[in-house]
Formats: structure tokens, sequence, C-alpha cells
């Protein structure tokens, strides 16, 4: 999960710088020189004294770039150290490209997203974000691997609770059934347990507990196996192939008539275990054909398991 989670956010990362144009690099380059040159806390608008910000007018932007450069213009250092008029000249330089930026509509756009959203820092050799906002259709897509992640959590712990749930209600059972004894009837008979839901349990000799419920008339055995969770869900599972299947048969899957099998199939039970274990050499009792095993209770009742297929 360390993992998954370290790629996806060098992915988005990738993605966005992928994106960055020769335009952009130019931004934030200045935008780093001017923070040096002027303090950490200035930025384009700062600079040109404009209080509005991004909301500032076309003209406002022009006359502020006008009379800043009037006052900055490397002929008021004439006289001055050489050092001074080279610093004048590239502070001059830097107010020029400032005002071709907030006077061209796509440029300050694009100024304006990294002024709101926040600027990449220089990391040795290239720009990378320090404070990374993602766009609506990033966001979605993050929340929905977070949300198919704790998903697939959340779906092994209850498959977990589930089985030690069924393990310790055949516990209960049997302990009801044999009198709190771990030892089955030493006359090896097979017991009814009434629980106080109404569900009626079949407790063989053997240990194993079923469910006894009517059928045709008939009544018959339910296996209870808490075998038959998968504590280990897989890929098909989980939300992040769900969804996406599940959208695509409704949508282009039904126009096009291919769909995606969402059939997950599991086979873990002790029946199925018990098939493949090598035959006894002992007789099989006689089964009916058309009921499953005849089985008498103590009380007379006789009652029948359900017939494999």
């Amino acid at each position: 999960m360390k993992f998954f989670n370290f790629f996806f956010v060098a992915f988005c990362a990738a993605l966005v710088a992928a994106n960055w144009s020769k335009e952009d690099y130019e931004i934030f380059s200045l935008n780093d020189r001017i923070k040096k040159d002027l303090g950490e806390n200035t930025d384009f608008y700062s600079w040109l004294e404009l209080p509005k910000g991004p909301k500032s007018s076309l003209e406002e932007i022009t006359k502020a770039y006008r009379k800043l450069s009037r006052k900055i213009h490397p002929d008021k250092f004439s006289g001055k150290s050489k050092k001074l008029k080279k610093k004048a000249e590239e502070r001059f330089q830097r107010l020029s490209l400032v005002g071709n930026i907030l006077r061209s509509n796509e440029l300050r756009r694009r100024y304006d997203y990294f002024y709101s959203k926040g600027f990449p820092k220089w990391k040795g050799t290239g720009y990378y974000y320090s404070r990374f906002r993602p766009g609506i259709v990033m966001t979605l897509l993050f929340l929905f691997f977070l949300i198919s992640g704790f998903h697939f959590i959340a779906l092994k712990i209850s498959r977990k609770q589930d089985f030690k749930r069924i393990v310790t209600m055949k516990e209960e059972v049997k302990a009801q059934a044999w009198n709190n004894s771990p030892i089955p009837p030493a006359d090896g008979s097979d017991r009814k347990v009434e629980a106080p839901n109404g569900v009626s349990f079949h407790v063989s000799n053997t240990g194993e507990v079923s469910i006894i419920e009517s059928e045709n008339g008939s009544r018959v055995l339910i296996p209870v196996d808490e075998n038959e969770i998968n504590l280990n869900p897989g890929f098909k599972e989980s939300l992040i192939f769900k969804l996406p299947a599940k959208l695509w048969n409704v949508s282009l899957g039904k126009l096009s008539g291919k769909y995606v099998n969402t059939t997950v199939t599991f086979s873990n039970s002790t029946a199925e275990k018990e098939k493949l274990r090598p035959q006894s050499e002992e007789k099989p009792t006689k089964k009916r054909k058309t009921r499953g095993e005849r089985l008498e209770l103590p009380n007379g009742k006789v009652i029948y398991s359900k017939r494999k297929k």
C-alpha cells in the first residue's frame, strides 16, 4: 500500500510537470528571480502596487507598469557604480517581462493559476510542486483510489469477522447440543438444537452443524461451513474493478455486446476438500436418490440431509 501511494503521487507530479509549457517555465524562473531580488513576499501584482491583485483591470496594470518603469529606469542610475547600474538594468528587464505577462490574456491566465494554486519550487534539475493542488478530475481520481483502498480493507475485515462469528456460533450450538461437553454423546446420536431466534440446528455425532429447513415438504440439512467464506478477496471483488466494469456493462458494453465478466468464483469449502481426499475402502452407506441421507433424531423425528449435486 505504501508503494502504491508513492507511485500514485509520483505519477500525478509527473503528469502535471509534463503539461508545463515553455511559457510556464519562464514564469517560474521570473517569479523566483523577483522574490530573490525584492523579497519572498513579492509577486507581480505587489511589485506594481496593485492592491486588487488578479482582479486588477488591464488599464490599472498598464498605468502601474508605466509608473514603476519611470521610477526604476536605468537612466536614473547614471553616475552610479557599475554594479548598481547592472542591477538596475536587470531589474528593469524583469519589470518589462512582468508587464508583458500581465498585459497578455493567455500569459496572465497562466500566472494567475499558479498565483492562486501555488508555484512549484526548483529542486535540483527541475521544478516540483511543494504544495500540489490538483484539479477536479485529479481530485476525483484520487478519491476513487482512496475509497477503493478503504473498501478493500473493510471487505477483508468484514470477511474475517463473519468467519469468526460462524465459528463461535457453531461452538455454542455444539456446546448446547452436547450439554457443554467437548465430547459428543456416547450413544453416537445426532442432536437437534433450537436457537432463541427460532432457527433449528442439527448437530451430528462428528460435530458437523447444519441448519434444518423445509424443502418440498421434507426437512433438509443446510451445512454451516465457515470455510465457504473467502478470507482473501481478489481484484475482481474490489471497488476499483467493480465500479468501472459496472459502468462499462450498462453503457458501452451494452451497446457493443462485449461485457466484462464480473463473476467471482471461490471454492474452499469443507465439502470440496472432502472430494479431494482419497476414497476410503469402507463400503459407503446407501443413500436415497431423491432425498439426502436419512437421519433419525433422538426424539424420533426423521430428517434428510440436502442431497449433493
